[in-house]
């Protein structure tokens, strides 16, 4: 739940950043109408809403994303040009790889690959949203061929996502819209590029605005659904009261609970601005609860000795020490070493801002220990994991492990089975050791 609160409240800004820029909407009238307007729909129309609009929304958003692609590569004459000068400003080729695994880089090979590995493990295994899914299919079969076919959609989003990002680099090589002025925030530069190539084109400006939308309300409509299962049946469902009710009246009750997620996280959503660029923003908060999640599920697949007190440690210190990390470098004011741009070949007319005066807080700047919050923001996911596995094992083995209880084999994983004994010698132990029917009944 805290998760997904998170995650909704940097989804929810994202396009109201993007229509507040491109239209003269206010941003906070953007930020209400888009939490607004997926609360509403998910809550009164379901699961089943939530996955068709979602299928809906995915083709919109890989339109818009081609419609941008096309329309550069036009101006722009040939993908070859804008690879070129991609590749003369470090934006692309083998030379912007870089090596080894280093916690306090902001960005290198080895760093996102292992965030990658923790955060997607995460989120298809672990995630209610996810799981959801899953259940909801006709069988295991189904389940399986879901999360085969999100890979070719998945490859196809990101690809798409990096073409356009050169494709802007390369039609602003000259002239950075960030640096000249015309627009406040990074995040601001797809619409600003919108509405400054694209509005001659009628309907693309919409097509756009449609697609940021998409890929905000998907992600909205399965979160507020997914808190509101999980807060009905860990918490509602086991109060009699409550489970005495009608399904009808339990349903109505899990609407308004989606609603009143929903609700709260467009409150939220006016704190997200603060917290850096829209896309640091969510792999951040995300990461930091995905890791101790993650090592719960690993801790109950694969460690039948550990109980629910290290659990529950494992969550809240592992969620914890992550949060203190994403936080602890916003409150420090730590900003990423961006490349360098250029505004030599911005209009004669245009007034070019002069830089700020304040000096931007670097992590190469800080001493020890403030310089520990300059930990890389991929890396939240792999400390929260690694915080939660160690905190979780050692309460569980200082609270006395499993107590001696038995744990059902067929929740463990079939790779540490071994390791619990053979329910066959369990059953004639227990047989050999107790009374007999007769003698049980008269005693």
């Amino acid at each position: 739940v805290i998760q997904m609160l998170l995650y909704q409240a940097v989804v929810i800004y994202a396009p109201a950043l993007a229509l507040a820029s491109v239209t003269d909407f206010p941003l906070w009238v953007s930020v209400i109408a888009v939490g607004v307007i997926a609360s509403l729909y998910t809550a009164f129309g379901g699961m089943k809403a939530v996955v068709w609009t979602d299928v809906l929304q995915l083709f919109i958003l890989i339109l818009g994303l081609i419609a941008v692609i096309i329309k550069g590569l036009i101006d722009m004459g040939s993908f070859q040009r804008v690879w070129e000068i991609s590749v003369q400003h470090d934006r692309a080729g083998p030379q912007i790889f870089t090596y080894g695994y280093d916690p306090m880089e902001r960005h290198t090979v080895a760093n996102i690959v292992v965030s990658a590995l923790v955060g997607k493990v995460a989120q298809y295994s672990c995630t209610q949203t996810t799981i959801q899914r899953y259940v909801s299919m006709k069988s295991l079969t189904h389940a399986y061929m879901s999360i085969f076919m999100v890979i070719p959609f998945f490859i196809l989003l990101i690809s798409l996502t990096m073409i356009t990002g050169l494709v802007m680099f390369a039609t602003y090589e000259g002239c950075d819209p960030l640096a000249a002025g015309l627009i406040t925030k990074k995040d601001q530069i797809l619409p600003f590029y919108v509405m400054d190539r694209l509005s001659s084109v009628p309907g693309l400006p919409g097509l756009f605005v449609a697609c940021i939308f998409s890929g905000a309300l998907s992600t909205i409509s399965s979160g507020v659904n997914s808190q509101a299962a999980v807060t009905w049946e860990d918490a509602f469902a086991n109060i009699p009261r409550f489970a005495k009710l009608t399904s009808a009246t339990q349903a109505l009750l899990t609407k308004f609970l989606a609603l009143g997620y929903g609700f709260l996280a467009v409150g939220l959503a006016f704190l997200a601005g603060n917290l850096g660029g829209v896309l640091q923003a969510a792999i951040a908060v995300t990461s930091s609860v995905a890791g101790p999640l993650l090592a719960v599920f690993i801790m109950a697949l694969f460690m039948p000795f550990t109980n629910s007190k290290g659990a529950c440690s494992a969550l809240v210190l592992g969620t914890a020490v992550a949060l203190s990390f994403s936080f602890g470098a916003t409150i420090l004011g730590i900003k990423p070493e961006i490349l360098p741009t250029s505004t030599d070949a911005c209009p004669a007319n245009l007034t070019i801002p002069l830089p700020s005066d304040t000096h931007p807080v670097r992590v190469s700047d800080l001493q020890y220990p403030q310089k520990i919050f300059g930990l890389s923001y991929t890396q939240l996911g792999p400390l929260g994991l690694v915080v939660g596995l160690v905190v979780g094992v050692l309460v569980s083995f200082l609270t006395g492990k499993s107590g001696g209880r038995r744990v059902e084999r067929s929740l463990v994983h079939p790779w540490v089975r071994w390791s619990l004994p053979d329910p066959a010698d369990v059953t004639a132990r227990t047989k050999a050791n107790s009374y007999d029917n007769k003698m049980s009944t008269n005693f």
